[in-house]
């Protein structure tokens, strides 16, 4: 069996379990499947294993804040009625992206992209989930439901890597005894 084929394998079944978990068990909590994933995708970006796991929750974790934090500058300061909610909406969502730009660019935070995944996943979560429980403490919180979306994400992304892994360790995969394991 070639490689490719057990990393399909994996990689469809732990999606599809996603979707069960996201429509079936964990929809009642918010689970959303969007943000599973781009949590995945986000952990894959970094070249997948626990370092990709830990700089992908890392990532996920600015952009979250940031639009959490441009969230509660819409919904809860007055200025959308005096200047009007577009334009509120734009400043904030300006103010915030801009500094997740800069703050992206220090050690350890060198992916913008995947912080603006982060960012983009709370916004359609709270789309989903109403942007005015952003400052709720309760289970329903549009910040909590997006970022464990993305979490669990990430950990399903590592569990279809263990997962071919283990496989490839086990099936014959095709390979010719001259063959190295790197070259597969």
């Amino acid at each position: 069996m070639a490689l490719s084929i057990i990393r399909a394998v994996s990689i469809g079944a732990l999606g599809g379990l996603a979707a069960f978990l996201a429509f079936g068990p964990v929809a009642p909590h918010g689970a959303q499947l969007f943000a599973l994933l781009i949590g995945w995708a986000g952990y894959s970006h970094f070249g997948s294993k626990l370092e990709g796991l830990k700089q992908a929750l890392v990532h996920f974790l600015l952009g979250a804040a940031l639009a959490a934090l441009a969230l509660v500058l819409v919904t809860q300061l007055p200025y959308g009625e005096t200047l009007g909610a577009a334009a509120w909406t734009g400043i904030a969502a300006a103010a915030t992206l801009a500094a997740l730009a800069y703050v992206a660019r220090l050690p350890g935070l060198g992916s913008l992209s995947v912080a603006l995944l982060g960012y983009a996943a709370l916004l359609a979560c709270a789309a989903v989930g109403g942007a005015d429980k952003i400052v709720a403490l309760a289970p329903d919180n549009c910040f909590l439901v997006a970022f464990l979306s993305l979490a669990a994400g990430a950990l399903l992304g590592l569990a279809a890597d263990a997962l071919a892994d283990a496989a490839e360790k086990r099936l014959p995969l095709g390979r010719s005894p001259t063959r190295s394991a790197t070259s597969a």
